[in-house]
């Protein structure tokens, strides 16, 4: 058993399990390192969740984690700093946090760009989410995962799951990101969501000068059977009265069906913010709308809904076609 922080400099294959009773577990510190797991799990101590990430990439450039499993930490990759990373072929699994530490994610990126996570399968983590898109995460990639379960029920705590989302992108001013492919299933509440952003509560008025979310790209996913806490939605573009609201950002051609709540979900918008769009999505059996757009004065105004395929709407401009008015 390692007691943590074993630093990685150059290219590194593992030959073993690896057991740490202190997060991190590895960190990369080096440009164009390539860390191949081997197959190979990292765990945090037994019995337990150890705290801190199991591998962290920190403030480097090009590097690559791929092909093992990384379980019972707070979070499992961390990517903070840096630039144009890959992680793929991970298993990332029951890694939990607590809800006042720093992590509570599978795999999170912070202050970031330009790096994909490709190929992973992340499960049961939480309670916050199974991927984590954090402050000034921008340009990144999150493509053809398996996002599943991540919801708290298997630590006895269905409860907290009420806050555990399948994709989380949460910034502030985590933009331009993209979210393709991926399939979400089993989250405490929304399968893939953009935040609102809120800096300072405590400015007059508050949030003032918050960066929003924007220009993010959610196309070809399926987020499906989301919400086990209660409510839950498929995609949803979260909006709040004070808060900085997500703009700019196109929801298009993905799948959200059985879903506790709504399948397709861009919230209301004041009228400042700029709108979101969502195109040639499919949405059926979810529990209150397929489709619903929170802007009702006037409806939609601020939203553009076209070519959708909704069993059920809460107004009828969500279920606008192309050449409608």
């Amino acid at each position: 058993m390692a007691d943590g922080g074993v630093e990685i400099s150059a290219d590194t294959v593992l030959d073993a399990d690896l057991t740490c009773a202190q997060g991190p577990a590895l960190v990369i510190v080096a440009d164009g390192v390539v860390l191949d797991l081997g197959g190979h799990t990292i765990s945090g101590a037994p019995g337990g969740v150890t705290e801190g990430p199991g591998i962290m990439l920190r403030d480097v450039r090009g590097c690559t984690v791929r092909n093992g499993r990384v379980t019972k930490f707070d979070a499992g990759v961390a990517i903070q700093g840096g630039a144009g990373n890959l992680v793929e072929g991970v298993t990332v699994e029951d890694n939990i946090g607590t809800p006042d530490s720093d992590f509570g994610d599978g795999i999170v990126v912070n202050e970031s760009r330009d790096n994909t996570l490709r190929g992973n399968v992340v499960r049961r983590n939480g309670p916050f989410s199974g991927i984590s898109l954090g402050p000034r995460a921008t340009g990144n990639e999150i493509v053809d995962n398996t996002v599943a379960d991540n919801n708290m029920s298997h630590v006895g705590f269905p409860e907290a799951g009420r806050q555990t989302m399948g994709i989380r992108v949460e910034g502030p001013e985590a933009s331009h990101n993209r979210i393709v492919g991926n399939t979400v299933t089993g989250s405490g509440c929304d399968g893939i969501v953009v935040l609102a952003t809120c800096d300072n509560p405590d400015d007059e008025p508050p949030c003032v000068g918050t960066p929003p979310n924007e220009h993010n790209e959610i196309t070809g996913n399926t987020s499906s059977n989301n919400g086990t806490s209660g409510r839950g939605c498929g995609v949803r573009l979260f909006s709040m009265p004070l808060p900085m609201p997500p703009a700019h950002n196109v929801v298009r051609d993905n799948v959200a069906d059985g879903n506790t709540s709504y399948g397709i979900a861009l919230d209301g918008l004041p009228l400042r913010a700029a709108g979101n769009r969502a195109v040639g999505n499919r949405a059926h059996g979810n529990g209150e709308f397929d489709g619903s757009d929170g802007t009702l004065m006037p409806p939609c105004s601020r939203n553009v809904w076209e070519d959708n395929d909704f069993g059920t709407v809460n107004q009828p401009c969500v279920s606008r076609r192309s050449g409608e008015t």
